[in-house]
């Protein structure tokens, strides 16, 4: 075994270790009251020790100093590519800290990693763009934001891993994101699938967002998105999510018009979107 795989099996008996030790130090009961942040920070309070820790498989050194030590920047990516295959959590942040400082030359690497066809395609190796595409997200690379939005488009649409990492990148682009999912949502006049999954996304963010103009915008996109879209059940949940009680006189309004065509399911997901929101359609009598 060379030096890179005993890091990197070093670094899942860390991880093991760690939960190991939540699960050991709390009763079966006090598991369920963990929050997942706690566990997250417990976790990551195991993977510093172990990043500072020397390793005498690896020469003697601790993991941080062994990827200070690589220079090359070819050699960092065939760590990565290894790292992704090996590791049972994520990329170790020693690896992503010494990659990330290779700056823009790192992002287009992850990103030749990330629209690889072969790579895509193969099982075995899928999860090589699965976490370049992670890692651009957690850097929160908008310069891979068109990139990706390519790739969401050209990817095919049963690959749904693939698809969801991606929009997972783009929330945590979070502002950036939203703003071109706005264009390409009122750019299309036809909602497919793909537009759904964005919308989502929209959704996602905007719940985030502070700033009161860029929410109303936010806001204005989901609702005429609602408006145009034929899978109305999936627009519902949508406005229903986002959370903005104006979208009650929007549902209303869309059953009101719709009482004598619209669908049960449909029905019963606006009514349970209005009740969400705070509203009602105790006044609004449909027999089916």
């Amino acid at each position: 075994m060379d030096k890179a795989q005993i890091l990197f099996e070093s670094y899942n008996m860390a991880v093991e270790e760690s939960y190991n030790k939540i699960f050991m130090s709390n009763k079966s009961h006090e598991l369920l009251n963990i929050e997942d942040e706690r566990i997250r920070q417990l976790l990551d309070e195991g993977l510093v020790n172990w990043a500072n820790t020397p390793i005498a498989g690896i020469g003697g050194v601790s993991p941080i100093d062994y990827c200070e030590n690589v220079t090359d920047l070819e050699q960092l990516i065939e760590l990565f590519k290894l790292a992704a295959k090996l590791c049972d959590s994520d990329i170790p942040e020693p690896l992503l800290n010494k990659l990330q400082t290779f700056n823009a030359q790192a992002v287009e690497q992850l990103m030749s990693l990330a629209s690889n066809n072969e790579l895509l395609s193969d099982e075995d190796e899928q999860i090589i763009p699965l976490m370049a595409i992670r890692t651009i997200g957690k850097w929160k690379s908008v310069s891979s934001l068109e990139p990706l939005i390519k790739l969401l488009f050209n990817i095919s649409e049963e690959n749904e891993i693939v698809i969801e990492e991606i929009l997972n990148a783009m929330i945590q682009m979070g502002q950036s994101a939203a703003n071109r999912i706005i264009e390409i949502l009122d750019e299309s006049s036809n909602i497919g699938n793909l537009e759904e999954y964005l919308l989502d996304t929209l959704v996602k963010i905007g719940i985030t967002v502070k700033d009161r103009e860029s929410y109303d915008l936010i806001y204005k996109t989901i609702k005429a998105t609602f408006n145009k879209m034929r899978n109305k059940l999936f627009g519902a949940i949508c406005l229903g999510n986002f959370g903005d009680g104006r979208a009650i006189q929007v549902l209303r309004g869309f059953v009101e018009k719709n009482k004598n065509t619209i669908d049960y399911e449909t029905f019963l997901e606006v009514k349970s979107s209005i009740h969400r929101l705070g509203g009602s359609m105790e006044d609004i009598n449909i027999r089916f």
